[in-house]
């Protein structure tokens, strides 16, 4: 049984891991409140970067680096932009990304409760009242009037077999199936139509306008809904026309009801639950993918006091030739954390840090490509701790 005793407060004594796991643990303080343990296997050979930080003085703060969801910045750029005020103590490179359109995340974007990319059916590692929770998130959302009661089943994600709506912080054109069957919201003039809450919701009034063939982006606090052709939409849906008024409610929700996020990304698949290997690590995507590769990971204990971001160096024999997926969890479940997830791995594996008021900051692994890849998000950490 796992013990609920508090972990140590942390300081720059040397983590403790098995001979079975690591050769050598170097440890560093590099802020009060987070720690660097460099870990290295030299019979594999892996080597291993893990930022361990106390949760209990800081957060866990997305970055995309742009208004829309569309874009790719490298790791340290983004965290070299944050103002020093945050708090920045370092960051990992988060959730895999499409290629074209450039740098969409792949699953949800949440950036301090602005959403720019909807989630997808994968996991998520996401802020909730400021306990962090890795869990499956969907869109929970609804566009009614009088006689018509609409679910929205996306948001910021769309296709064209779902009812969704699409706002100014996608950035994506729909494309020509999509857009055939859109109407477009004006928010009613003077009334609050629009209403984002800090955490990625959205509840307002709008006109229903007659979506020209401009209409494939939209600005401001204009809205498209996207619903799939006629027979698959339901004769309610039908029942919109052009200067109908509506009220549009928007939020994301698990499986255990509502959630209120303030910043979340993704990745896959979840390695650590309850801390057991999960199935997933032997059936996600293909052999190549969960074999031996460089990788990215997060990790928290049981009470989401302590978390742990991971960058294992790959693809480079003699020095770090990666990991299995397998392989991950197990590195986690040395580390304490009692759930993980997986992130983006490849040529985007890159942990940085940032030391103080100072904004420069340093990669301190050594990715695969030679040097760091542009990703399509991150995730930082933010520190409020002042001693240990």
């Amino acid at each position: 049984m796992a013990s609920c005793r508090a972990p140590a407060p942390l300081d720059a004594r040397p983590l403790t891991l098995s001979a079975t796991v690591a050769d050598s643990v170097v440890t560093t303080l590099v802020a009060p409140g987070a720690r660097l343990h460099r870990v290295v296997n030299t019979t594999l050979p892996w080597r291993a970067f893990v930022l361990e930080v106390d949760l209990s003085c800081s957060r866990l703060h997305a970055l995309k680096g742009g208004a829309t969801a569309v874009g790719r910045t490298t790791t340290s750029q983004l965290l070299a932009a944050l103002p020093a005020a945050m708090g920045a103590v370092g960051a990992i490179n988060a959730d895999f990304f499409l290629f074209a359109p450039p740098g969409v995340p792949t699953n949800l974007h949440v950036e301090r409760g602005t959403m720019l990319a909807g989630p997808g059916p994968k996991p998520v590692v996401f802020t909730d009242a400021r306990r962090v929770r890795i869990d499956t998130v969907v869109v929970d959302g609804r566009l009614t009037m009088a006689g018509l009661d609409l679910r929205l089943a996306s948001w910021n994600r769309p296709t064209p077999s779902s009812a969704g709506m699409v706002d100014a912080h996608w950035g994506v054109p729909l494309d020509s199936l999509t857009r055939r069957h859109t109407w477009r919201l004006d928010p009613v003039a003077g009334r609050g139509a629009r209403k984002v809450g800090s955490m990625a919701t959205l509840n307002g009034r709008y006109i229903v306008r007659t979506a020209a063939p401009a209409d494939t982006l939209v600005f401001g606090d204009t809205l498209l809904v996207h619903l799939p052709p006629p027979p698959r939409t339901g004769a309610a849906a039908t029942a919109l026309r052009a200067g109908d008024t509506v009220r549009v409610r928007l939020g994301l929700a698990t499986a255990r009801g509502p959630v209120r996020v303030a910043d979340a990304v993704g990745g896959r698949p979840m390695v650590l639950a309850d801390s057991a290997i999960t199935g997933d690590v032997d059936t996600e995507g293909n052999a190549g993918f969960r074999n031996l590769n460089p990788r990215s990971a997060i990790g928290f204990n049981r009470a989401r006091t302590r978390a742990w971001l991971a960058v294992i160096d790959g693809r480079q024999p003699g020095y770090s030739m990666g990991m299995t997926l397998r392989q991950v969890a197990e590195l986690m479940q040395a580390l304490g954390a009692t759930h993980a997830l997986n992130l983006d791995g490849g040529g985007s594996s890159a942990l940085v840090l940032r030391s103080g008021a100072d904004t420069a900051v340093r990669v301190v692994n050594r990715p695969s490509d030679q040097t760091e890849r542009p990703v399509g998000n991150a995730l930082a950490v933010l520190s409020r701790c002042t001693g240990t």
